[in-house]
C-alpha cells in the first residue's frame, strides 16, 4: 500500500509571481494542492488560474498577519492593517477571539465566492492557526464545515483534535538551503515515524515586486526548480508514495 504525499504550495494570491510558480509546480512538477489567502492582491488571479488546471486542490489560507481583513478587527489592526504582532498579543492573552472567528467566517465565506467550491482543507499564514487560544476555533469551524486541516502535532499547547488531517506535516523544505536531498529527507524522516500520509509545506515562486519584498524570496525560487524536476517524481514514487490532496484522506 502506498503512503499519501501531499505537496502544499502556501500563498496562492499573495502575487502574480507566486501563482505562476505555483501553477508550473503543478503542471510540471509535483505539487497538487495549494492554499489561497483571499485578501492577496492577486486572489482574483489565482482563482482564474485554477480553473484551468483542475487536477490542483485549493484550500484557504487562514490570514492574520498581512494585509487588511475582511471584517473590521479593532483588537488585531494597526492603522487598518494586520501583522505580526499577533504573537505579542498571545503572549499577553489579550487576542480578540470573538473578531477572530468572525474573520474567519468571512474569509471562508470570501473563498467560496472566489472559487466557486468549499476549500479542501483550512491552514494558516504563519502558523497562527497553531496558536493554542486560536487552534480551537478553526478546528470546530473545520469540522463544521467538514474540511480537513492541517495540524503541526509539533507545536506546544495544542490539544488533540477530531479534524480530518494528515499522519504527518512538515515545515521543514524552508530556508536557505534548499535542494532535492532536503525534500528527501523529508520523506524518509516521515516513513521512519512510520506515517501513512504526509503534507510537505511548500512556497515554489517566480519572483516578482511582491515577492521580491518578502524576507522569503529567492529560496521560492530554488523550491520551483526543486519540485519540478523530474529526478524529484522519480524518488517520490521510488519511496512508495503516491502524491495527492486532502481530498484523497
Amino acid at each position: 500500500m502506498e503512503n499519501l504525499l501531499i505537496v502544499n504550495a502556501d500563498d496562492f494570491g499573495l502575487s502574480k509571481g507566486q501563482n505562476y510558480g505555483i501553477i508550473e509546480a503543478c503542471r510540471r512538477g509535483v505539487v497538487i494542492s495549494t492554499t489561497a489567502l483571499v485578501n492577496g492582491e492577486a486572489v482574483e488571479h489565482a482563482a482564474q488560474l485554477s480553473r484551468e488546471v483542475p487536477e490542483l486542490g485549493v484550500g484557504m489560507h487562514f490570514v492574520l498577519t498581512l494585509g487588511m481583513p475582511l471584517s473590521p478587527m479593532p483588537g488585531l489592526t494597526r492603522d487598518g492593517l494586520l501583522g505580526k504582532w499577533i504573537w505579542e498579543l498571545a503572549e499577553q492573552d489579550a487576542l480578540p477571539l470573538e473578531e477572530i472567528a468572525r474573520e474567519l467566517d468571512c474569509q471562508y465565506n470570501r473563498f467560496v465566492d472566489l472559487f466557486g467550491k468549499a476549500p479542501t482543507h483550512i491552514d494558516s499564514h504563519h502558523h497562527v492557526h497553531m496558536i493554542p487560544a486560536i487552534f480551537p476555533i478553526v478546528a470546530a469551524f473545520a469540522q463544521r464545515k467538514s474540511v480537513a486541516m492541517r495540524v503541526d502535532r509539533e507545536a506546544q499547547g495544542v490539544p488533540d483534535c477530531a479534524v480530518t488531517t494528515t499522519e504527518g506535516f512538515s515545515s521543514a523544505f524552508y530556508g536557505d538551503e534548499i535542494d532535492e536531498a532536503l525534500f528527501l529527507k523529508v520523506l524518509d524522516d516521515s516513513a521512519a515515524r512510520g506515517e501513512r500520509s504526509l503534507e510537505v509545506m511548500a512556497h515554489p515562486a517566480f519572483v516578482d515586486n511582491t515577492v521580491r519584498k518578502s524576507a522569503y524570496c529567492w529560496p521560492r525560487l530554488a523550491e520551483l526548480d526543486v519540485l519540478t524536476s523530474p529526478s524529484l517524481k522519480y524518488a517520490i514514487a521510488e519511496r512508495g508514495y503516491r502524491l495527492g490532496t486532502f481530498g484523497d484522506l
